[in-house]
């Protein structure tokens, strides 16, 4: 493997305060009619896209998208003062060196909301406050700090807020307006390192704030990956991957977080969790309190570092791609080679939308590419009677030994024939996996023009897919009519991981907002409405971004109000003063 396997630049660099992603990457007109991305940070950096926004104008039934009428981004750091506890400021000052903490009004705002994109972006960006805000920032660097913090807060009665990459799109960052305590947010950004590495039992120690790309960058050089690969690699952390439960793309291969983590270290306010005599394979210890780590959501305590497995870096690495000519024959295939137990490292099918949506962000093609898409189009539209406005794609990664590989690949491209599929070759797979990191980027420049857009997931039985996905495009096309939305709303959706018994469904919703009296609220009324149409079609609440504060009023429906009970005595018992007050969760109190 080289260089080029890298799905992103591994260089660091200055992150927007607000938005997603690095100040050198995005959107811009380079015409009135057309887009490109700035920097080499990505593949779809640097070229121009002539046929984006026109698709965006046609899926959405606009008005044409132009740079005259994009909003100006106005974050507004005129903050209220911050609530100070006078003990618990005067311990801190003690405690701690300046750098340690700070009261600035732009860190205060940075630390007070995650990656919603509306209740949280859109609002920021167009000059809102959220309804309550952090009163200081603290950034311990080890993990004495963290049980100074803890013990401090305590004492003076204080709310603490653990943060790591900001990347949450649960609102689970959110302070309520209820919590009239100072609440200090906790960065543990400066936490990220890898504390040992055992090569051979293939194990590593890791600090919790660490970045995903760090941790694979500082992996990579000495020969290993860790496997776990979110769409927000570049930013989220270990300690939130735990906190939120969370899935990789790569699932198939080295499992989701709670199969990579063996062991964690959580500090609550009545002390340490965590197994005191070493990691173990595998064990039956009675009920294992590491359990409350997965999904804890900042509820419990601070995640300070973790055990996890550690892989050698596959010595093959290969992309491929499928077209199907239907989601109905997609999904077919996808549950078929589930059972061969024959799996890539990550096979991801994605709906018409989503698939002409990709399509839309390549560049203009040179006379040679010309004339291939043509023969290309030719063979799938004249010859296997694919129609374009109902075909599906299928983006393939394949890793291993070589003899691995080939195996993979030759039972893929074999089954698929089963099913309709044809290849579509590796270059198109590389790219569909690699324009994951871009979507946020997307996202943040159509807010700008008042097109809401936001992403939401959820675990299906294999015969609920069809009718979880019918149900929310109907129930999306009627609350958008019934609200006045302008336009036609869009959704897309791809299956990105699959499981013995379903699959995670990962939705993309996107309408524009302009002209709406209360555009975050009609938001939300939509949404959540969606959330409730895919439990009442055989869905989950959520696959991997966790419940936070947007998903908390569906729990009552999946939990037995004693099962809610025991969860609350369990933090009484880790928190009995409520010191880690997020209220994520069914912690809550209302």
């Amino acid at each position: 493997m080289d260089d080029q396997d890298v799905y992103y630049d591994p260089s660091e660099g200055e992150r927007y305060p607000h938005k997603w992603g690095y100040l050198d990457t995005r959107f811009e007109f380079d015409s009135p009619e057309s887009v490109w991305v700035t920097g080499n940070r990505y593949p779809i950096c640097g070229y121009t896209m002539p046929n984006f926004l026109s698709f965006v104008e046609e899926v959405l039934d606009l008005p044409p998208i132009r740079e005259e009428d994009k909003v100006v981004e106005q974050p507004n750091y005129d903050l209220p003062d911050p609530i100070l506890n006078t003990g618990f400021w005067e311990a801190v000052q003690t405690r701690f060196e300046d750098d340690y903490y700070s009261l600035d009004a732009r860190e205060r705002l940075i630390h007070s909301h995650g990656q919603l994109s509306v209740d949280e972006i859109y609002r920021i960006m167009t000059g809102a406050l959220p309804d309550r805000v952090v009163d200081l920032v603290i950034y311990p660097r080890e993990e004495a700090d963290v049980k100074a913090i803890i013990d401090l807060a305590g004492e003076h009665d204080v709310c603490l807020v653990p943060f790591g990459g900001g990347t949450n799109v649960s609102a689970a960052l959110a302070v309520s307006v209820e919590e009239k305590r100072m609440t200090v947010s906790v960065d543990m950004l400066q936490m990220n390192r890898i504390l040992w590495l055992d090569e051979e039992n293939f194990l590593a120690c890791v600090e919790a704030g660490i970045s995903g790309k760090r941790l694979e960058s500082e992996l990579r050089e000495k020969g290993y990956t860790s496997g776990h690969d979110p769409d927000s690699i570049e930013f989220s952390t270990l300690g939130g991957w735990i906190a939120t439960n969370a899935s990789g793309m790569k699932k198939n291969k080295y499992g989701n977080i709670e199969d990579i983590v063996l062991e964690a270290t959580l500090i609550t306010p009545t002390g340490v969790i965590e197994t005191t005599r070493g990691v173990t394979p595998r064990n039956s210890t009675g009920i294992q309190p590491r359990t409350f780590l997965f999904g804890s959501e900042g509820n419990l305590g601070i995640i300070t570092k973790a055990v996890m497995k550690i892989y050698p870096r596959p010595d093959v690495q290969k992309y491929g791609s499928l077209v199907f000519p239907s989601i109905e024959k997609g999904v077919d295939f996808l549950k078929a080679l589930r059972q061969t137990n024959i799996l890539p490292a990550s096979i991801r099918l994605v709906n018409n939308n989503e698939f002409r949506f990709g399509q839309a962000l390549k560049p203009a093609p040179s006379a040679g590419k010309a004339l291939a898409q043509k023969l290309q189009k030719f063979l799938l539209f004249k010859i296997k009677g694919f129609n374009p406005t109902e075909m599906v794609a299928c983006t393939i990664v394949m890793e291993g030994i070589k003899a691995e590989v080939d195996l993979q690949a030759k039972t893929i491209f074999g089954l698929a024939k089963k099913f309709g599929g044809v290849s579509g070759g590796a270059a198109n797979g590389k790219r569909g996996y690699m324009l994951t990191f871009g979507i946020a980027y997307i996202r943040d420049f159509f807010t700008q023009f008042h097109i809401l857009g936001e992403t939401f997931e959820t675990s299906v039985p294999w015969n609920k897919i069809h009718d979880v996905c019918r149900a929310v495009q109907q129930a999306l096309t009627e609350k958008c009519t019934e609200n006045r939305v302008p336009g036609k709303p869009y959704l897309s959706y791809r299956v990105t991981q699959t499981y013995h018994t379903g699959v995670c469904i990962y939705f993309t919703m996107g309408f524009c907002c302009k002209g709406l009296e209360n555009p975050v609220d009609v938001y939300h009324t939509i949404e959540q409405h969606l959330r409730q149409v895919i439990l009442d079609n055989g869905g989950s609440l959520s696959h991997h971004h966790g419940i936070g504060k947007i998903r908390q009023r569906f729990l009552s429906q999946i939990q037995t109000d004693n099962s809610i009970r025991v969860l609350r005595k369990s933090k009484e018992a880790m928190d009995p003063g409520n010191i880690f007050g997020i209220r994520n969760g069914v912690f809550n109190e209302r």
